[in-house]
């Protein structure tokens, strides 16, 4: 059986990193903290609806935020509404973004980076630009 979907992303910080990782998951995206298995590490699952999507773990061993887009792992994309709500509170944070459109589609998008540095994309339908 073929896989079907993105599951969710797991991503490990040092303790002061993660901290700022969870207050811009929540903060710009809207992601809630919630329920998480009682794993022997520390960390935070974030929701989106009932799902648990963004997994953040705290981890020393990893060095603080690295350069803007990461060398493995390019973005993670949210599908997204309320394009001007986005725009506004990236402002608001200070966080620089760039739009663009994607090309025979009606999808726009919105790129930034969390605070260590990963790209994270906001996907609206083109009748919100």
């Amino acid at each position: 059986m073929p896989a079907h979907a993105i599951d969710h992303i797991n991503i490990r910080a040092p303790a002061a990193l993660l901290a700022q990782m969870k207050t811009f998951y929540e903060t710009v995206l809207g992601l809630q903290a919630g329920w998480r298995p009682p794993f022997q590490s520390t960390g935070h699952w974030l929701y989106l609806a009932d799902k648990p999507v963004v997994h953040l773990v705290i981890d020393e061993r990893i060095p603080s935020a690295l350069a803007s887009r990461g060398p493995i792992v390019d973005h993670v994309a949210f599908g997204c509404t309320g394009l001007k709500d986005f725009e506004d509170t990236l402002n608001a944070h200070g966080i620089p973004f760039r739009r663009t459109q994607v090309p025979g589609t009606t999808i726009v998008q919105c790129f930034c980076t969390d605070p260590a540095g990963n790209g994270v994309e906001l996907q609206f339908d083109h009748s919100e630009a």
